[in-house]
């Protein structure tokens, strides 16, 4: 008896693509909040997060890793809803994961948001180690607006959505074009030792909650800080906008 096989070859980007109703591009507080809600809901999602672990930013930054999100575990009142307003760090879901349970001080210290973060991501849909280089539309009737999302990783490998949402953040730093821009140096790389300060007279060009965190880092052992900026500085309490200057600094 003879048997024949055939096989059907088909072209490589079939093999490679992989369909998901919701993509979310990044494993920050803000990709995992998205992600709790649409794991609560039972959507077909997942998360794509380029480095190894969530809160990447939180790894780095703050640069001299004190928060200036509030911890207030004590309020006074019974009233769950007046007590999260209070809480400025942790994200809501059915299982109310507190960030509390992870610090006690009021303006936490960064590695206690990257535990938290940690925990909170384990029971949702987290690609790791996975770098979206290129997003492009691809029509189809069938899409439910017309078009799918198609992402590609950096190991060519394809990714379709109907929904895109982009969590990265702020990755990138605020470069500033200006002569003399070669001798100053971002607040992204600055060394965080005091001693490399020692007698010296240092300007801090903007007058924000990462101007007077670096000048108080530093105080103790120069000579002279001045910080200058385009505005005055508004204060968080005054303008009731989180990301003015903060009471901390």
């Amino acid at each position: 008896m003879q048997v024949i096989v055939v096989v059907l070859l088909l072209p490589s980007v079939f093999s490679r693509l992989i369909t998901h109703d919701y993509c979310v591009l990044g494993a920050g507080p803000g990709g995992l909040q998205i992600a709790t809600f649409l794991e609560e809901t039972g959507r077909d999602y997942v998360v794509f997060e380029r480095s190894q672990e969530p809160g990447n930013f939180f790894h780095h930054f703050p640069r001299h890793r004190k928060l200036i999100s509030i911890n207030k575990r004590f309020t006074g009142r019974m009233n769950k809803e007046f007590n999260f307003r209070h809480d400025w760090n942790s994200l809501l879901s059915q299982n109310e994961l507190r960030f509390f349970h992870y610090s006690q001080d009021f303006f936490p210290h960064a590695d206690d948001m990257v535990k938290y973060l940690q925990n909170f991501s384990s029971a949702l849909s987290v690609h790791y180690s996975k770098e979206i280089r290129h997003i492009r539309l691809k029509s189809s009737q069938d899409a439910w607006h017309g078009h799918y999302f198609v992402l590609e990783d950096q190991r060519e490998q394809e990714h379709t959505c109907n929904v895109l949402l982009v969590a990265t953040g702020l990755s990138l730093a605020n470069k500033l074009k200006f002569p003399g821009e070669e001798y100053v140096e971002g607040y992204e790389t600055i060394s965080i030792d005091p001693s490399n300060f020692t007698g010296q007279s240092v300007l801090i060009l903007g007058r924000g909650n990462s101007a007077f965190e670096t000048a108080q880092n530093i105080l103790s052992s120069t000579n002279f800080i001045h910080l200058i900026g385009r505005s005055r500085v508004r204060l968080s309490w005054s303008t009731h906008y989180v990301g003015d200057l903060r009471q901390v600094h």
